[in-house]
């Protein structure tokens, strides 16, 4: 048996670790295209997020002031009806 190998036997060896280097790099650029999505869909979200609470803010904001004014016509149909008792 010969410790040297000839180079038909060394590129035979070496096809299927390129070709697993060619699957790994394949591999590695679907993860970086996906990566790259996840981030794109993130910003997105973040934005989307942003404008809903802004929105809630404002809608708090009115029910706030609706909730003040409902408050203000209690108290005046009360004062309503407790003068036509008088």
């Amino acid at each position: 048996m010969s410790c040297i190998k000839s180079t038909d036997e060394m590129s035979s060896e070496q096809e299927p670790r390129l070709a697993n280097v060619d699957h790994r790099n394949g591999y590695h650029d679907d993860l970086l295209t996906e990566l790259a999505s996840i981030k794109e869909r993130n910003t997105s979200m973040e934005s989307e997020l942003k404008e809903m609470q802004e929105r809630y803010s404002e809608i708090s904001l009115k029910f706030a002031e609706v909730e003040g004014e409902r408050q203000q016509l209690v108290m005046t149909v009360r004062n309503l009806k407790n003068s036509k008792r008088s």
